[in-house]
């Protein structure tokens, strides 16, 4: 009797096992259909319908939060890197924010290879807006920045006592994370990046070309940079155009430990500048109003 029983717990132990074997067995070679990048997807990029494709994949491999809706992946933009072989995670996917807001506006400027940071700049990126001044910025003990002008008119006129220089400023970050919504070669077509598909002739797999991709990270631009258009404010237009008369206005790419070059307006833009800082220093009381109206004219012409 008591062999009885124990074979029958042995049996039962055993249907157990193989039935949860069987379980796991069946989940691992459930297929289903889920999206994936066509190449790899870079940070910035609006990601359109060619650049997605449908595979099926174990259903154990699929992702919790991965999106599998190909609707709600068009139209959006890559927040990280997207690898080939990966999927389309919602945290890695944003919408698409290249478009002025309310008291926003498109603003062109001329650019070449090294004012674009070598050519890594794309559509989509946020960048910071740096002058690099044609005179240091003199500062006193306390921080305060010494006007020469009024400084040495009232220092010959015996009314005011010198202030003593403290420092020496030469370059300053005017403004953080500027969105950029074009940037576009001689023939006005967006920049983009060519994909490599194999190293010395030898096909790559999926993991490859991203591990390639990633190495040669916006090394592979099909075009020099010509123009570029940034997103931004009245407010920091008007840090834009004071910088601008100050000395030289350069871009950094944060994610890059690039050094920058300068950018040029077009001549209306610089006009425009230029009166901007002018009318400041008639009157600095009317400044607000001057920048509006100068905003003005700026949206004008940026849309012709």
């Amino acid at each position: 009797m008591i062999s009885l029983f124990a074979g029958i717990l042995l049996i039962a132990g055993a249907v157990f096992g193989f039935a949860k074997y069987m379980k796991g067995y069946e989940l691992d070679v459930t297929m289903m259909k889920t999206i994936k990048p066509a190449g790899m997807i870079q940070a910035g990029e609006l990601i359109t319908a060619n650049m997605l494709r449908e595979v099926s994949i174990p259903t154990v491999q699929h992702m919790d939060n991965a999106i599998v809706d190909v609707d709600k992946i068009i139209g959006k933009r890559a927040v990280t890197p997207i690898g080939e072989m990966e999927e389309f995670l919602s945290w890695k996917i944003s919408e698409d924010s290249l478009y002025p807001a309310k008291d926003e506006t498109y603003i062109g400027f001329k650019v070449d290879f090294v004012g674009a940071v070598n050519n890594m700049i794309r559509r989509g990126d946020k960048v910071d807006v740096y002058v690099e001044y044609n005179t240091p910025k003199l500062l006193d003990s306390a921080g305060n920045e010494i006007d020469l002008t009024i400084r040495d008119a009232g220092y010959i006129s015996g009314d005011t006592v010198m202030p003593e220089i403290a420092k020496k400023v030469y370059n300053e970050k005017l403004i953080l994370g500027l969105t950029v919504a074009y940037v576009k070669d001689q023939d006005g077509k967006e920049i983009i990046d060519n994909t490599p598909t194999t190293t010395l002739g030898i096909p790559l797999n999926g993991s490859q070309k991203d591990e390639v991709n990633m190495e040669r990270y916006r090394q592979g631009a099909l075009a020099q940079p010509a123009f570029i258009t940034f997103i931004i404010s009245e407010e920091d237009y008007a840090k834009l155009a004071e910088g601008q008369k100050k000395g030289l206005i350069k871009l950094g790419l944060p994610r890059t430990a690039e050094t920058i070059g300068m950018i040029v307006p077009h001549e209306q833009t610089k006009v425009l500048m230029d009166t901007e800082v002018e009318k400041k220093a008639v009157d600095s009381s009317d400044l607000n109003q001057e920048t509006s109206t100068n905003f003005e004219n700026t949206k004008q012409g940026a849309g012709q």
